[in-house]
C-alpha cells in the first residue's frame, strides 16, 4: 500500500520546442493524467491538443486568444527555432517598416498632387504617360542594380521620397524627379529582397526556412497595416501646409535611420563574410585570440568601403593570370591547396585561382592566405614568423611577390587550424560562408614538390 501513495512512473512525456517536457501518467480509472506545464496537475486528464483541437501554439498561461495571435505574427517554436537575435532585430525592423510606411503615405499624396488629382484642368492621358514613364524607369533599376545591397539602400529610400514630395514644387521637372524617386525604389527593393533571403537563412533554426518568412510577411503586413490607419489621420493635416509636411517627413526619415541602424547592430551573424573574416584574423594575429560573433559584429562597420585597403577576388578564370607555361609552373610551385593564389603587390591584389574540389573550408582558408599577405603590408604587430617576411615585403622588390606567396603557404600550414580551431570554439559556423566567390574552376598538375596525401 505503501508504494501506491507515491508518484506513479510517467508512461509518456512530451514537450513544445525548446520548451521542458511534461509528463504523463496513468490514473486509477485508467485515463491518462498529464503534468501542468511547469508543475504537476492530477486534474488535468488528457485532452485533443494542436491539430484537431485546443491551442496550436506554445502552451503556458498566455489565453487562448492571445496564443493565436501570437501564431499569426511568430515562428512556430518560437523562441527555440530562431537566432537569439530575432526579437530585438524583428521589433526595431518593425519601427523602421511603421515609420517607411508613413513616410510613403507622405510621398504618394506629392506624387498623385503633382499628377493633377484634383486639378479640373489636369489631362487624364498626360497623367497615365508620366506614370508609365515612372514604372518603367522601375523595372529597368531592377534589371540594372540587382547587384546592389546593404544599409544603403534605406538611406536611397529615404532619398527616393523625398525627391516625390518636392517633386510638386517643380512642374517642369515633375516628371524627371518621379522617375528617378522610382529608379531609386526599385533599386531599394531589389536590395532589400536580397538582404531579407540572408536574413531569413540566418535566423531559421530548425529549416523553417518558410515559416519564417512568412510570418515576416505577417508582421510587415500588419505594421504597414497600423501605417495605413495613421496615415489616415496624418493626411488631412499636411494636405494645406507644406512646411508642416516636410517637418513630419524629416522626422520619420529620423525615425527610420535610427531604427534601422539599431536593428543591424542586433544581429549577430555566425558565418564569415570578408569584412569580419578580416576583423577577426586581425584580432588573432595581434592577440592570439579569436573573436566571438557577437564582438565581431559589433566591430564590423555598417557602410561598405571600410575593408582593408587589399582587394581580394574568389574564384577568378586561371586564363586571367597566366599566358606562358613557365608563368603557370611558377603559380603552381609550393601550393599545395587546391586554390592557387595570385598576388600584385603594387596594386594590394590578391586573386585567387579555386579547383573543382575546393569546399568551405578552401575557400576560408585561400581568403585567409590573402588577408594574411594584406596584413604583410599593414603597421600593426604580427607574429614573428611573419614579421620577417615583413620586412622581405618591404625591402625586397615586387618581382618577388610569388617567393612571398609560396613562404605564406609554409606559415598558413602551423597558422590556419589553429585558426580553425579557434573560430569553431568561439561559435563562428566554418561548414559556410559568405565571402563573394565567383563560379570559375580549375584544374591543374601538381608541383613537383607536392605530396599526394
Amino acid at each position: 500500500m505503501a508504494e501506491s501513495d507515491g508518484p506513479a512512473a510517467p508512461l509518456c512525456s512530451e514537450r513544445f520546442g525548446s520548451r521542458a517536457a511534461r509528463g504523463c501518467c496513468g490514473a486509477a480509472d485508467g485515463r491518462l493524467r498529464w503534468e501542468a506545464w511547469g508543475a504537476l496537475s492530477g486534474d488535468v486528464t488528457a485532452k485533443a491538443e494542436g491539430r484537431h483541437g485546443g491551442a496550436a501554439g506554445a502552451p503556458g498561461p498566455a489565453s487562448p486568444l492571445a496564443s493565436r495571435l501570437l501564431a499569426v505574427v511568430l515562428p512556430q517554436g518560437f523562441p527555440g527555432s530562431v537566432s537569439p537575435d530575432y526579437l530585438p532585430y524583428q521589433l526595431w525592423d518593425s519601427v523602421q517598416a511603421f515609420a517607411s510606411s508613413l513616410s510613403g503615405s507622405l510621398a504618394t499624396h506629392a506624387v498623385l498632387l503633382g499628377i493633377g488629382v484634383g486639378d479640373a484642368h489636369a489631362s487624364v492621358s498626360a497623367a497615365t504617360a508620366t506614370w508609365l514613364v515612372k514604372d518603367s524607369t522601375g523595372m529597368l533599376g531592377r534589371i540594372v542594380f540587382a547587384w546592389w545591397k546593404g544599409l544603403f539602400a534605406d538611406i536611397l529610400n529615404d532619398v527616393a521620397m523625398f525627391l516625390e514630395i518636392m517633386a510638386p514644387m517643380y512642374p517642369s521637372g515633375f516628371t524627371v524627379i518621379i522617375c528617378i524617386s522610382n529608379l531609386a525604389k526599385c533599386i531599394v527593393s531589389v536590395a532589400g529582397g536580397a538582404t531579407r533571403a540572408a536574413l531569413t537563412m540566418h535566423q531559421a533554426r530548425r529549416n523553417n526556412m518558410a515559416d519564417v518568412s512568412a510570418k515576416d510577411s505577417s508582421q510587415e503586413t500588419l505594421v504597414n497595416l497600423a501605417g495605413l490607419l495613421i496615415s489616415l489621420l496624418l493626411l488631412p493635416l499636411v494636405s494645406d501646409c507644406p512646411s508642416f509636411n516636410l517637418g513630419c517627413f524629416f522626422f520619420l526619415t529620423a525615425l527610420h535611420i535610427y531604427a534601422n541602424y539599431r536593428a543591424v547592430r542586433a544581429l549577430v551573424i555566425e558565418t564569415l563574410n570578408e569584412g569580419r573574416l578580416w576583423l577577426v584574423l586581425k584580432h588573432f594575429l595581434q592577440r592570439g585570440e579569436v573573436l566571438d560573433p557577437t564582438s565581431a559584429n559589433q566591430m564590423e562597420p555598417l557602410w561598405t568601403g571600410f575593408w582593408p585597403a587589399l582587394s581580394l577576388s574568389l574564384g577568378v578564370p586561371l586564363h586571367r593570370l597566366i599566358s606562358r607555361v613557365s608563368e603557370l609552373q611558377q603559380l603552381v610551385d609550393g601550393h599545395q591547396e587546391p586554390y592557387l593564389l595570385h598576388w600584385d603587390q603594387l596594386q594590394n591584389q590578391v586573386q585567387v585561382v579555386l579547383s573543382h574540389m575546393a569546399g568551405p573550408e578552401t575557400i576560408l582558408r585561400a581568403a585567409t592566405h590573402g588577408l594574411v599577405l594584406g596584413a604583410l603590408q599593414e603597421e600593426w604587430p604580427l607574429p614573428a614568423e611573419l614579421e620577417e617576411l615583413r620586412h622581405r615585403v618591404q625591402a625586397g622588390p615586387e618581382k618577388e611577390s610569388w617567393v612571398i606567396v609560396k613562404e605564406t603557404h609554409q606559415v598558413l600550414h602551423k597558422l590556419f587550424p589553429k585558426f580553425l580551431k579557434g573560430l569553431q570554439d568561439a561559435g563562428w559556423k566554418t561548414e559556410k560562408h559568405q565571402m563573394e566567390v565567383d563560379e570559375w574552376r580549375a584544374t591543374w598538375l601538381p608541383s613537383p614538390e607536392k605530396k599526394v596525401l
